[in-house]
């Protein structure tokens, strides 16, 4: 019951006060919540806009990135036609035998080249 006595009063107090000139002292604080309730009220409907903005720009932006990706690479149809065969490159592994001795000599080699 009290709650409902409460709006009432502030019902009455923002009734007279929207009706009053906005210079009556009593309702400077009226008018300021009233100023901070549109800053803040644009503020957030501006943001809400710059936010849906944004997302479609990056949704633009991913979109032509993705197919940017995909007019360099070729259909799979055509990948798969010249798909390649690594064991046809390399069918036995390089010898490693000797290796690390060659690389001794070719140290040496250097070595005994520099004075």
């Amino acid at each position: 019951m009290e709650t409902i006595r409460q709006l009432k009063a502030l019902w009455a107090y923002a009734s007279w006060c929207a009706q009053a000139p906005a210079s009556a002292p009593a309702c400077d604080s009226f008018w300021t919540w009233t100023g901070v309730a549109v800053v803040t009220a644009f503020a957030l409907i501006g943001l809400y806009i710059v936010r849906k903005m944004a997302k479609n720009f990056l949704a633009v932006r991913a979109e032509r990135r993705r197919l940017a990706e995909a007019s360099r690479v070729a259909d799979p149809d055509t990948m798969s036609r010249y798909r390649v065969d690594p064991e046809k490159f390399h069918p036995d592994p390089p010898q490693q035998e000797g290796v690390e001795r060659r690389i001794r000599q070719a140290l040496d080699q250097r070595k005994l080249e520099r004075p």
